[in-house]
């Protein structure tokens, strides 16, 4: 008997819970997940009458009741989900993913909960996962190389396998795994050229059997034998099948003459795996005597026998094999373990049908095919064809699953017989099976009842990537488009679709509203752009709009909609006015090239005075750039003189600043520093620089949340590369004003809002799903203020907080600057004040380490001179303590001095590389032009002055004149300069630093490998035998 726990009753019209308090406790709380991953197996958790099927979205499994249409999110994986499996009876569900933290989850179906949880416990994550027949055991295939096969006692406390094997490269990436249905310690897995065999127990491991199968196997080019799909077991333990992509099933049988094995010990009662631990009802983790196992582990070949054998260190009994399985494995296994049922031949080639098998399965007594054409085909244990089903028309089949039937189920209502449909056998019976799913890699999923002659589609979802998705500007409507031309329209409130179209089958970009919802804007990726009716979503054009010349990034309506923008990939911007009295509903402007790089934001807004309408634009080249639409004709755009906002980092985002927390016209802009900038919309100063959310990567889109109830607060949504989330307003650079979750790991294509503020949504674009989320700015309220107030949460992103070297630091450079404001050489009293004039902001910024451009020393000053102008028509001239630490937090690089932007300086501006170390280094005279020709030139006083502060060394640079001051920079500057010797000879920085920062650059050169990697220490030792060898050659 199996030791897993039993499952509970199960109810024939399961209601879901009501949900936790602790759900409301959430800013954004997932709610639906519209699409599914048609690369992984839909499975089907029916029991009976129930109709409940799982599938994956992104990073997220769904439990799906289809008969309510009600989803239960299982929400746990970092990274997308890669592999899932269920147990017979469908109480016990399994996830797996693959990449960075990965895990894999045991579920209950029921609660919706997890029960084990496996962290980070694979090469790369899983590849494959499987779970036997009797719910004990999963078996896992790596990702990553070197591919490892592992069993886990899932019931158990241990989070280590019981058992695992490392396979050989030969063997290529096992990408399928099963376990006899009949007993669990048989395994079969394939890739596309080799099926393996497994036989395991705890005592004695993993035995893993590659039986060949060649061109020479039975005479066959690959060509004609194909590629391998799946592999499962026949009733008979003996066999087992394996399908290929030309139709063919190849059978296996052990080397043993099958009738010399007694098979009534075969059975299913006498070959379960059991322990004989003691276990509580339910999941009892406090299992006694329970410690890892590394097992001996052999690879077995069809020929000679190769064992990689890894000592048992078993220390404590951990199960018992029962008497009769003791007499199965002394009868089956000998010392070469030839005599193994699992030591497996190739004995013949089947073909059944044409097509690519694609999906290999078996229920009750019989086996289940599906091919690249979506034919079901149902044959006996003979693998004669007794029933196939083509009339379903889904595309290729992904995935078959049956619904489970107790023994105690009566069905309410009988199956006729005239539904029935006759077996291809002589006999002529009515053929029946259980009701199943099917789902295919068009992203469709269907139920089959128990005739098989009707099919009810329960999903009919995109089938490639989402790019595009937009909200309607008063109702509860999304709208989303796909790289295949399809349009859906879903009601967000009833989960319904609406309408569903395809105009061409050529990749949607971009969606929008106008302001009314009269119509709708469609980007396409050749430049095509359609308007049309917002409900039928069918054109309201003649013909579709062919102006640009590359995909459709954006697109935009002006607050009346009589403009019309969009920003193509290749830089530019095309603009379209409208026409009341015309058949045209807008006419064709012109187009601009305003950008040398991609437009990053695009945005409709008013003037101050008059109202009227103003475009901008602002692209990666750090450039903001505004239409003069007034001026503007037919084939006449006129641009406006650009201005250039940022100096070295990159704008990623923009939008309008909500003007209802300030009397004065922002444009509030992210960039790739995280930081957030605000520009006066007119004179576009900077007047304001924050710290913004620093989770991973930069904000790539901001948008002010719409609020319908209360008009005091405004928040900010925004997306980075894989999260979401909210921002506070106004900006401090509160740490506690702003949270994100993980909503797609590979990356979020854009996100947009509900018209009233109630949700986000995003889309996954490669992962073709899209994400709902529920927003809750009162708890986020509430998070604001638990960080403290005034200054509490500004100490904390301090070095030690308040009462750390950097504050203490803070403290005495704030005073002594007054002291040298004053002037040193005064005797007389001075007077200590608690603020300091304006002037002295760069000296004590420089002076804790933080070294800022002359444009960003303006900002500062402007920041801080003009942040009471508007309201007390005043200029502030002094900064007291407290307002400049928040200056110092906001302004200093989030991360510090990136070794990365070291290096990539020294490849862009390197004159050639090192002869003896290959690295990138810079001529003395190179570097003088560079400081004096580009970005902010710097005279001869100004680097003599920067060389005696660096280098520590007491000359009086006033009493050089140009020519003393130049002979003195060249006489301190080495010949050559490379990244090393401009650390630790220039900016002289910790020897443990500049070793850390070569070793990041390092591996950023070379990505470390299973056979190339060497240790941190070992880098150091080389560093310091360069070190010496240059000591010695310079004496």
């Amino acid at each position: 008997m199996s030791n897993a726990p039993d499952a509970p009753p199960y109810p024939q019209s399961p209601e879901l819970e009501e949900p936790s308090p602790l759900a409301y406790a959430e800013i954004l709380t997932f709610q639906w997940c519209f699409g599914i991953n048609k690369d992984i197996p839909v499975l089907n958790l029916s029991i009976n009458s129930t109709k409940k099927i799982f599938y994956v979205a992104s990073q997220i499994g769904v439990l799906y009741d289809f008969s309510s249409n009600k989803q239960q999110l299982l929400i746990g994986h970092r990274n997308n989900i890669s592999c899932c499996c269920v147990s017979d009876n469908k109480r016990w569900l399994v996830t797996a993913d693959s990449g960075p933290d990965c895990t894999i989850i045991v579920w209950d179906t029921i609660s919706g909960l997890p029960n084990q949880t496996y962290f980070d416990v694979l090469n790369g994550g899983a590849n494959a996962v499987a779970i036997s027949f009797d719910s004990k055991y999963i078996a896992t295939l790596s990702k990553d190389g070197p591919q490892i096969m592992s069993i886990w006692d899932w019931t158990s406390a241990s989070d280590e396998p019981l058992c695992a094997v490392e396979l050989k490269k030969e063997y290529d990436n096992q990408y399928f795994i099963r376990f006899n249905n009949r007993d669990a310690s048989q395994l079969v897995s394939n890739s596309t050229t080799q099926v393996l065999f497994y036989d395991w127990n705890p005592q004695e491991g993993i035995t893993c059997f590659d039986p060949e199968l060649t061109e020479r196997t039975f005479n066959s080019s690959r060509e004609k034998l194909g590629y391998l799909t799946q592999s499962t077991f026949l009733l008979n333990s003996t066999q087992a099948i394996t399908a290929t992509t030309t139709g063919k099933l190849v059978l296996w049988d052990c080397k043993l003459n099958p009738a010399n094995v007694n098979r009534d010990l075969m059975s299913r009662d006498n070959t379960n795996m059991t322990n004989k631990r003691d276990r509580s009802k339910g999941l009892n983790r406090e299992e006694t005597g329970a410690s890892s196992i590394t097992s001996t582990n052999r690879t077995l070949s069809s020929g000679t026998s190769v064992r990689s054998q890894t000592k048992n260190i078993n220390e404590k009994e951990i199960s018992d094999v029962s008497q009769k399985q003791d007499r199965i494995r002394k009868t089956l296994r000998n010392d070469n373990q030839q005599h193994s049922l699992m030591n497996k031949k190739a004995l013949k080639l089947c073909e059944p049908q044409k097509k690519a098998i694609t999906v290999l399965t078996t229920v009750d007594d019989l086996v289940i095919t599906g091919d690249s054409d979506g034919i079901i085909r149902f044959f006996d244990q003979e693998l004669k064809l007794r029933m196939w089903y083509q009339h379903f028309k889904l595309g290729p089949i992904k995935s078959i699953s049956f619904t489970f039937t107790t023994t105690d189920y009566t069905p309410t209502e009988t199956v006729d017989d005239k539904d029935l449909e006759n077996e291809t056998t002589l006999a002529q019976p009515k053929f029946i099976t259980p009701d199943y799913i099917i789902s295919s890699t068009t992203a469709c999923i269907g139920h089959i009842s128990s005739s098989g002659s009707k099919i009810q589609i329960i999903k009919r979802d995109s089938d490639s990537a989402i790019y595009a998705l937009v909200t309607h500007p008063f109702e509860s409507k999304l709208c989303f488009g796909n790289c295949n031309g399809r349009l859906q329209l879903w009601d967000y409130d009833v989960k319904q679709l609406i309408t569903s179209a395809v105009a061409t089958k050529v990749a949607v970009t971009s969606l929008q509203y106008n302001h009314n919802a009269s119509c709708l804007a469609i980007g396409y990726r050749n430049g095509e752009l359609q308007l049309c009716d917002p409900l039928s979503l069918e054109s309201i054009l003649r013909a579709p709009f062919k102006y640009a010349r590359s995909s459709i990034e954006i697109i935009q309506f002006s607050n009346d909609s009589n403009y019309l923008a969009t920003a193509e990939e290749d830089f530019t911007v095309s603009v379209y006015r409208q026409n009341l009295f015309s058949q045209e509903v807008y006419t064709f402007l012109g187009r601009y090239r305003a950008h040398y790089k991609q437009i990053r934001s695009m945005f409709f807004g008013l003037t101050l005075d008059d109202n009227l309408p103003r475009l901008i634009t602002i692209g990666s080249d750090r450039v903001l750039s505004e239409f003069d639409l007034l001026e503007s004709d037919f084939d006449n755009l006129i641009l406006k003189t650009p201005q250039r906002v940022e100096q070295t980092c990159v704008p990623m985002c923009a939008c309008w600043y909500p003007p209802g927390i300030t009397k004065e016209s922002f444009l509030l802009t992210a960039n790739s520093e995280y930081k957030y900038k605000l520009f006066n919309s007119e004179t576009k100063m900077c007047r304001k620089t924050t710290l913004g959310p620093t989770f991973g990567s930069p904000l790539r889109k901001i948008q002010v949340l719409p609020q319908t109830t209360n008009q005091n607060k405004h928040y900010l949504y925004f997306m980075t590369q894989d999260k979401v989330g909210l921002q506070r307003l106004p900006l401090t650079g509160n740490p506690y004003d702003q949270m994100a979750v993980i909503m797609h790991p590979n990356k979020v294509a854009d996100v947009v809002s509900s018209f009233d503020g109630k949700y986000l949504f995003s889309s996954g674009g490669l992962d073709s799903t899209i994400h709902m989320l529920k927003v809750n700015t009162d708890v986020l309220d509430v998070q604001s203020n638990l960080g403290g107030a005034d200054l509490i949460p500004f100490y904390k992103l301090l070095e030690g907080g308040r009462e750390g070297d950097i504050f203490k630091e803070m403290q005495d450079l704030f005073y002594y600057s007054q002291l040298r404001y004053q002037g040193l050489d005064r005797f007389d009293r001075r007077e200590v004040a608690p603020v300091i004039p304006l002037s002295e902001i760069p000296f004590v910024m420089r002076a804790l380490g933080y070294y800022p451009t002359e444009q960003e020393i303006e900002e500062m000053l402007n920041e801080v001179k003009f942040s009471k102008y508007v309201d007390t028509n005043t200029y502030v001239e002094e900064i007291d303590l407290n307002d400049f630490i928040k200056l110092y937090i906001n302004h200093r690089p989030a991360f510090g001095l990136n070794p990365s932007d070291l290096y990539q300086a020294f490849e862009v501006l390197g004159d050639n590389l090192n002869s003896k170390t290959c690295e990138p280094e810079i001529t003395r005279e190179n570097l003088l032009y560079l400081l004096q020709t580009f970005g902010e030139h710097m005279s001869e006083y100004e680097l003599a002055d920067c060389l005696c502060n660096l280098l520590n060394l007491q000359e009086n640079i006033d009493d050089m004149n140009t020519a003393d001051a130049s002979e003195f920079v060249e006489s301190r500057l080495p010949n050559k300069i490379t990244l090393q010797s401009f650390m630790e000879e220039l900016l002289k920085m910790p020897s443990q630093y500049v070793e850390q920062c070569l070793y990041t650059v390092l591996q950023l050169k070379r990505p470390i490998t299973d056979g190339n990697d060497r240790s941190y220490e070992r880098q150091k030792s080389i560093r310091s035998q360069q070190s010496e060898s240059r000591a010695s050659t310079t004496s």
